[in-house]
C-alpha cells in the first residue's frame, strides 16, 4: 500500500452559507497537503453557525462525503471527520487556577504544571460544553513566567481560556455526524481558533492583535496577546444581514435574488452616481429588474459600518482596546466586498487581509485555493486522527495486476524542509511555534505595551470608534 495513503484527515467546517470538507495528508514538517476539497451550499439548514434543520444537514454533509469520496482508491472510505464550528452561543471563559506553595516557597515542578492542569479538566460550566482549552499564561508570585518550572515562588497561577458553546448545539452535530451518518465525530474544533492561529504571525499575536471573520450568519472575534487567545465572542451579524436588507430595495426581492444581487454588483462605494442603474435577473427566471447602484451600495454600507462598528466597540468595551496595537486581521465572504478595504483605509487604523502562513501548506497549493479553502485548510492543520479507512483484501486480490487508480485531484508536490522556528517565511513573516519559549525582544515589547497602556492616552479603538459612529449617522465618508 502507498505510505502516503495511511494518514489521510477528513474535515468539515459548518458554515452559515456553506459546507466546506477537504481530504488532506499532512507531512513531516506538519503542513497540510490538500488532495480535493469540495464546498455546497446549507440552502438554511444552518443558521448563525448552528445546525438548524438535522435531516437536511444530514443529507447534504452526506453528499460532501460523497463528493470528497470520489478522490479516494478503491477500498478507502472516509470512516471519522473533525467538524468546524462558529456559532452564537460559542465564546472564552476565564479560568484562574492556582497552588500554594509555602510561606517560603520551593522550586515549581512538573507535578505542580500538572496539578493545575488536572483542576482545570474538571472545570464545568452548566448548558455548555467545553471544546478547547488554550495553553495558560502562567505567574509566579504575581509575576508573568512563560516558563515557570525551575522558578522558586510562594504563589503560581495559571489563566485558562476554555472555549464553550451550548450543549444543544454539540448534540445536533453528534447527532448529525454519529447516529444519521454512522460516521466517527473526531472531534469538534472552534473554527476562528484554528484560522487565527494558522494566520496570524509571532509578531502581531505577541503584542496584541484581533483576528476577525466577518462570514455569512456569523462575525467572530478572536483577541491574542502574548501569543495566547484573550478572549473569543461570535456576533449574530453577517453577509446574511445585508442579503436581507437588499430584499427592502424599492422593488422588493426574494432573498435568492438579493443575494445574487449582492454578488454580482454589490458595493460599499457611496460616491457612485446616483444615475446609474444596473438590471438584475431573477434566479426564478422571471423578468429582469432595474436598481439604483447607489441604492444598492448604501445599504451594503451601512450595514457593513455597523458590524465594524460593533466589533471595535466589543474590543473596548471588553477592556482590550488598549492592547491590539496591531489592528485587526480580516477575513470572511463580507471583507471581499467592493470598496471594503478602501472604506477602511479612510479610517486610519492598523489592519491587513487575513491570509494562511506558509508554514501551514505545502508547496505547489494555488493561491486561488487556499483562499477558498481556507477554513478547511486551518482545520486539517490541527487534525490529531486519520479519517480514512482502507478494507482489507485477500491476497489473491492484492497480487492482481490493474492500473493504479488516480489519487490526487490537486496534486499538491512535496513539501519543502520544515520551516525552523524564527525562519522568515514568503511575505516577511517570522513565525515561532506556541510552544517556543516567547522571544525576549517580543516578551520586552509586550511588557511596555502593558504599561504604556495604563497611561497613554486613547488607543486608535476609541478614534476609529467614534468615526464609524459618525460615519454611520451621517451617511457619509470622511
Amino acid at each position: 500500500m502507498n505510505e502516503r495513503r495511511d494518514s489521510i484527515y477528513a474535515v468539515i467546517n459548518l458554515g452559515s452559507s456553506y459546507l466546506s470538507g477537504l481530504l488532506a495528508y499532512k507531512g513531516s514538517d506538519g503542513r497540510v497537503e490538500p488532495i480535493t476539497a469540495h464546498r455546497i451550499p446549507t440552502h438554511g439548514c444552518i443558521r448563525q453557525g448552528c445546525i438548524h434543520n438535522i435531516e437536511e444537514a444530514a443529507r447534504l454533509i452526506s453528499l460532501l462525503i460523497d463528493r470528497l469520496s470520489e478522490s479516494l482508491p478503491d477500498g478507502a472510505s472516509i470512516t471519522g471527520v473533525y467538524v468546524g464550528l462558529e456559532c452564537r452561543s460559542m465564546h472564552a471563559e476565564t479560568y484562574l487556577a492556582s497552588i500554594q506553595l509555602g510561606e517560603d516557597g520551593r522550586i515549581v515542578t512538573q507535578d505542580d504544571l500538572k496539578a493545575l492542569e488536572d483542576e482545570v479538566n474538571q472545570a464545568k460550566y452548566s448548558g455548555m460544553e467545553i471544546l478547547s482549552v488554550t495553553d495558560p499564561r502562567y505567574r509566579a508570585d504575581g509575576k508573568r513566567e512563560y516558563t515557570p518550572r525551575g522558578v522558586r515562588c510562594r504563589q503560581l497561577e495559571a489563566t485558562y481560556q476554555l472555549v464553550v458553546a451550548r450543549q444543544n448545539i454539540i448534540t445536533n452535530v453528534e447527532e448529525t455526524i454519529t447516529k444519521r451518518l454512522g460516521l466517527r465525530l473526531l472531534g469538534i474544533i472552534p473554527t476562528p481558533i484554528a484560522e487565527a492561529v494558522a494566520t496570524l504571525t509571532t509578531e502581531e499575536s505577541a503584542l496584541g492583535c484581533a483576528y476577525v471573520n466577518i462570514g455569512g450568519g456569523t462575525t467572530s472575534i478572536a483577541i491574542y496577546q502574548e501569543r495566547l487567545l484573550s478572549a473569543l465572542y461570535i456576533l449574530p451579524l453577517g453577509g446574511d444581514n445585508i442579503t436581507r436588507d437588499l430584499t427592502h430595495l424599492n422593488t422588493r426581492l426574494l432573498e435568492s435574488d438579493a443575494e445574487l444581487l449582492k454578488l454580482q454588483h454589490g458595493s460599499m462605494n457611496t460616491s457612485v452616481s446616483k444615475t446609474l442603474q444596473i438590471e438584475a435577473t431573477s434566479t426564478t427566471g422571471g423578468q429582469s429588474k432595474t436598481f439604483s447602484q447607489l441604492d444598492i451600495n448604501r445599504y451594503i454600507d451601512a450595514r457593513v459600518r455597523e458590524i465594524l462598528k460593533n466589533v471595535i466597540s466589543i474590543i473596548d468595551e471588553a477592556g482590550f482596546g488598549a492592547n491590539v496595537p496591531k489592528g485587526l486581521i480580516l477575513a470572511g465572504g463580507v471583507t471581499q466586498t467592493d470598496y471594503f478595504y478602501d472604506t477602511l483605509r479612510k479610517l486610519r487604523f492598523e489592519f491587513r487581509e487575513a491570509r494562511l502562513r506558509r508554514d501551514v501548506y505545502a508547496e505547489g497549493v494555488s493561491p486561488e485555493f487556499v483562499e477558498e479553502y481556507a477554513s478547511v485548510i486551518a482545520l486539517a492543520w490541527g487534525a490529531k486522527k486519520e479519517g480514512v479507512s482502507y478494507e482489507v483484501l485477500p491476497l489473491e486480490t492484492l497480487m492482481e495486476e490493474r492500473p493504479e487508480p488516480a489519487f490526487s485531484t490537486i496534486e499538491p508536490s512535496r513539501p519543502s524542509p520544515s520551516t525552523t522556528s524564527g525562519e522568515r517565511l514568503e511575505g516577511g513573516y517570522t513565525f515561532h511555534n506556541q510552544t517556543d519559549p516567547l522571544p525576549e525582544e517580543y516578551a520586552g515589547e509586550e511588557e511596555e505595551s502593558r504599561e504604556e497602556s495604563r497611561v497613554q492616552r486613547p488607543s486608535w479603538i476609541s478614534r476609529v470608534k467614534d468615526q464609524l459612529t459618525e460615519i454611520f449617522d451621517t451617511g457619509e465618508d470622511d
